[in-house]
C-alpha cells in the first residue's frame, strides 16, 4: 500500500498563490522527486501530503480514501527533515523509541522494530550514543531509523541531504536508493540538488512557481524536456539555448551561424529556441559553430569550455580529456543534429 494522488491541489498565504493546482499519482512503491528552483512550492507541497499543513482547495487521497481533512498523526506516514530533529538527551534507541511508546507498543516489539531498522542501516553500535556523539550522517541515519520503525505508508523526506558535505551525500544517496529497494516502501524527496533527483528518482516532478512543468523519468526528462524551462533547469552544465529563425531544415542565429535540424522533423519557418547540451558538442574543424574560450574548467577526466560565439550567444561545451586550449582561442564544434532540440516561441517542445 502506499498510492498517493493529488487532485488540484492549491495553497494561498493571503493573495499570494502558492500552489496552483497540482494533479499528481505516486504510485506504490515509487520514489518520486520533487525539484525547483527556490520558491516554486515543492517543500509546501510536501506539507499538505504530510498532513503539517492544510490546502486551501483540492483533495488528497491515500490508498483512495480522503486524507485531506486528517492530522499528520492520522495519515500514516513518516517524514524526515533536512535537521534531524533529534532529542539531544536521549540515546540513539530512545530518539527511535520515542514515537512508538507514545502509541503504547509493547516493548518486545518496540525492541525488535529497532533492532531491524539499526541493522538495516548499520547504526547498531551507535544505539547508547547521543546525537551530540555522532556525525552528520550518523544522525540522518537516526532520523531515517525513526521513520522506518513506524513502518509507515510512504516516506516522506524534505532535503535530507542538504546539510551533508558533498562527499557524504553522494554515498547516503546511495544508502536513501539501496534502502528504497530493500523496503519496496513509497517515498517522495524534496530537494533542490538536481543531481540527486536524477540519480535517485523513478520519476521527477519538476515544479516552477506552484506549477508542474513535467512529470516524467530521469533519462526522459534529460533526452526531452518538455519546454525551455525544463530544458534548462535539468542538466549539468545547463543546455545551450540560442533564439534563432527556422527556415528551410535549418535554424539561423542571431550571429549568423547556420545549423542543421534533425532530419525529419517538421519545424515550420519563424523564431524559435534550438537547444544543444554541452556534452553534445565535439571539436570539428570547419564546423558549422564558432566561438572564442573565455575559460576552461579542467576536471580531469573532462573539460568544460566556457566561450563566447557573438552577438550575445554563450557557449557551453563539454569536452573529454583536457583539450590544448587557451583563453582567447577560436573552437569549432559540430554535433549530431539528432540530438538537437528545438522549441517553439511559446516556450513548448517541437517534435
Amino acid at each position: 500500500m502506499g498510492r498517493i494522488q493529488l487532485h488540484d491541489i492549491r495553497k494561498s498565504f493571503g493573495a499570494v498563490d502558492v500552489l496552483k493546482g497540482i494533479d499528481l499519482t505516486v504510485d506504490e512503491g515509487e520514489l518520486v522527486v520533487f525539484v525547483g528552483p527556490s520558491g516554486c512550492g515543492k517543500s509546501t507541497l510536501l506539507r499538505m501530503i504530510a498532513g503539517l499543513d492544510q490546502p486551501t482547495a483540492g483533495r488528497i487521497e491515500i490508498d483512495g480514501t480522503d486524507v485531506t481533512p486528517r492530522s499528520a498523526a492520522d495519515r500514516g506516514l513518516a517524514m524526515v527533515f533536512q535537521s534531524y530533529a533529534l532529542y539531544p538527551h536521549m540515546t540513539v534507541r530512545a530518539n527511535m523509541a520515542f514515537g512508538l511508546q507514545n502509541t503504547r507498543m509493547p516493548k518486545a516489539e518496540i525492541d525488535t522494530r529497532i533492532a531491524e531498522a539499526a541493522r538495516m542501516l548499520e547504526i547498531e553500535p551507535l544505539l547508547e550514543r547521543r546525537p551530540g556523539q555522532l556525525s552528520g550522517g550518523q544522525r540522518q541515519r537516526v532520523a531515517i531509523g525513526r521513520a522506518i520503525v513506524r513502518r509507515p505508508t510512504a516516506f516522506l523526506l524534505d532535503e535530507p541531504l542538504s546539510n551533508l558535505d558533498a562527499e557524504l551525500r553522494v554515498s547516503m544517496r546511495a544508502e536513501l536508493s539501496a534502502l528504497h529497494d530493500r523496503l519496496g516502501a513509497t517515498m517522495i524527496h524534496v530537494t533542490h540538488d538536481q543531481v540527486e533527483a536524477m540519480t535517485m528518482a523513478d520519476r521527477i516532478v519538476v515544479l516552477r512557481a506552484g506549477k508542474v512543468e513535467q512529470v516524467d523519468t530521469p533519462l526522459n526528462l534529460f533526452n526531452r524536456p518538455a519546454n525551455l524551462f525544463v530544458a534548462g533547469f535539468i542538466g549539468a552544465p545547463g543546455m545551450n539555448l540560442w533564439a534563432g529563425q527556422a527556415k528551410g531544415g535549418s535554424v539561423q542565429l542571431d550571429n549568423g551561424a547556420m545549423l542543421p535540424l534533425p532530419v525529419g522533423l517538421a519545424v515550420p519557418d519563424g523564431a524559435v529556441t534550438l537547444g544543444i547540451r554541452p556534452q553534445h558538442l565535439r571539436p570539428q574543424a570547419g564546423g558549422p559553430l564558432q566561438a572564442k574560450v573565455r575559460l576552461i574548467e579542467a576536471l580531469g577526466p573532462e573539460s568544460v569550455v566556457h566561450a563566447d560565439m557573438g552577438a550575445g550567444n554563450g557557449l557551453l561545451a563539454v569536452l573529454p580529456g583536457q583539450p590544448d586550449l587557451a583563453r582567447g582561442a577560436v573552437i569549432e564544434l559540430g554535433y549530431d543534429p539528432q540530438s538537437v532540440h528545438v522549441f517553439g516561441a511559446d516556450g513548448q517542445r517541437l517534435g
